[in-house]
């Protein structure tokens, strides 16, 4: 699998058909296979560009000095573009991947085509729920047992068996500033009443200038009413019906039908499609 260095860190990619570009980005810290489904059916009329961020998939640990997690995955989706020579590029994704799309438009809005974004997460339940699970059991794990502890949680545990070289860039972290970084990081995810969307504002949405397809939220984690900010604040939205019911949600999130949220994700292939097919 081919991969960039960027700024210290090698980012694993993946890139399928031809036309168009396109990338797609997973939701929570999923690495690409989770959404190779979905960029099999897109790549019929598009270059499609999958890939593992950093401290995702297969790419490497890194815990340096950035505002977020969102801000410097944005960076590095915006050099990856430009270094395959696939900017400006229709940029695509679910939950966090919705939110690192926007997160792009707004810091690198040279390197974006148009956006098309599902689960869109925001609202105070989200923003607990999220920051919790990205952040807190590491915070713990280190204030515990050190990095030792960290490296044996379940999610590094798996960044180091797809990765081996991580285990050395986790354990040569010192713990104090691997809490540090972990805090500020979940610092994006605190609620505030002027962010519809988690840590995108309302005056900032009004500025993505791209043409923007958003499918309705339904669930307590991507609610409507983050959906409904950005059809109602971005200049040139198109919007689109859930593509599947809060139901399928649930039972996919814990678990009573097995495969995961982001199965449920090639459904949105049609319209996505049928929205690339009308920019000019």
């Amino acid at each position: 699998m081919p991969a960039i260095a960027i700024n210290g860190c090698a980012i694993h990619y993946e890139l399928l058909g031809t036309g168009p570009s396109l990338v797609l980005t997973p939701g929570g810290r999923g690495g690409m296979d989770f959404v190779r489904p979905l960029a099999q059916r897109l790549a019929a009329r598009h270059r499609v560009l999958i890939w593992d961020r950093r401290n995702c998939g297969k790419s490497d640990l890194w815990f340096g000095a950035s505002p977020s997690e969102q801000e410097i995955w944005a960076d590095d989706l915006a050099y990856l573009l430009r270094a395959l020579d696939l900017a400006p590029a229709v940029v695509t994704g679910g939950s966090a991947g919705a939110r690192l799309s926007l997160v792009t438009a707004l810091r690198h809005p040279e390197v974006v085509r148009a956006l098309a974004l599902w689960s869109v997460s925001g609202g105070p339940y989200a923003c607990q729920v999220l920051g919790y699970d990205y952040h807190v059991p590491f915070i713990k794990a280190a204030e515990a047992g050190g990095m030792e502890a960290v490296a044996k949680t379940p999610f590094f545990a798996e960044r180091i068996a797809m990765n081996s070289g991580n285990r050395a860039r986790l354990l040569a972290v010192n713990p104090a500033d691997f809490i540090g970084v972990i805090h500020r990081w979940n610092t994006f995810f605190y609620h505030r009443h002027d962010c519809p969307v988690i840590g995108i504002t309302h005056q900032e949405l009004a500025t993505v200038l791209a043409p923007t397809l958003v499918f309705a939220g339904n669930d307590d984690i991507h609610p409507a009413s983050a959906s409904d900010a950005i059809a109602r604040a971005c200049p040139n939205v198109t919007a689109a019906p859930p593509a599947w019911s809060r139901e399928e949600f649930t039972a996919k999130i814990t678990g009573v039908v097995p495969g995961g949220v982001m199965s449920l994700w090639e459904r949105v292939a049609p319209t996505v499609l049928a929205f690339t097919a009308k920019l000019k």
